[in-house]
């Protein structure tokens, strides 16, 4: 009989963790929120909005190689979740998530605006995955949109709360409100980030 042990491979040694992402892990139909699926004749309700700026590292560089994720409420405030399923509110024609990646640490991310959902102002939660990093999460708010002096998040990080707003930079030929949002990773003005609220 052949000892199963035989077959395995000699352990490696541990590496530095990456992340390492392969290439199908870009979607063309999750960096453009306003459209369901290529081909699909429909679009998402609400104001068309552009979110774009920068990544940047603790010397003010761009940060090369990021991943970034997108998760934000409908036009009306809602979620898509387990739990919302089925609500009168949901947009068939909206997931909620986008996801990009850029290799300069420059991103422009089409969606539509985030309505307020309940205590909160409108706002878009951004992950951000990097090299030498694992995951840092925070939120985007908006100069133009009401309740921002009200929202817990923003309250929470106080004197820091200007570094989260998102401020309005016009509009493009087509009608969509472009925001400008810089994401700094780390030294000064870095970005709150939601681990820093926590501690």
């Amino acid at each position: 009989m052949t000892d199963p042990a035989s077959n395995l491979l000699p352990a490696t040694n541990e590496d530095t963790c990456g992340p390492y992402f392969p290439i199908y892990f870009a979607d063309p139909t999750l960096e453009d929120l306003t459209s369901l699926n290529p081909g699909v004749v429909t679009e998402a309700s609400g104001t068309p909005i552009i979110l774009r700026g920068r990544v940047l590292d603790r010397h003010r560089e761009l940060a090369n190689g990021v991943v970034i994720e997108f998760w934000q409420a409908n036009a009306k405030g809602v979620y898509r979740t387990p739990a919302t399923e089925g609500d009168a509110d949901i947009d068939p024609w909206f997931y909620g998530y986008g996801r990009m990646r850029s290799a300069t640490g420059l991103y422009e991310f089409p969606t539509i605006m985030p309505g307020a959902a309940e205590g909160r102002a409108p706002n878009i939660t951004v992950t951000i995955f990097s090299d030498g990093i694992n995951r840092v999460v925070t939120q985007v708010f908006f100069d133009t949109e009401d309740g921002n002096e009200n929202d817990p998040v923003l309250q929470a990080v106080g004197e820091d709360a200007p570094k989260l707003i998102a401020r309005h930079d016009g509009r493009t030929a087509s009608g969509a409100e472009v925001y400008v949002f810089d994401i700094i990773m780390a030294g000064d003005n870095e970005t709150p980030f939601f681990d820093d609220l926590e501690s």
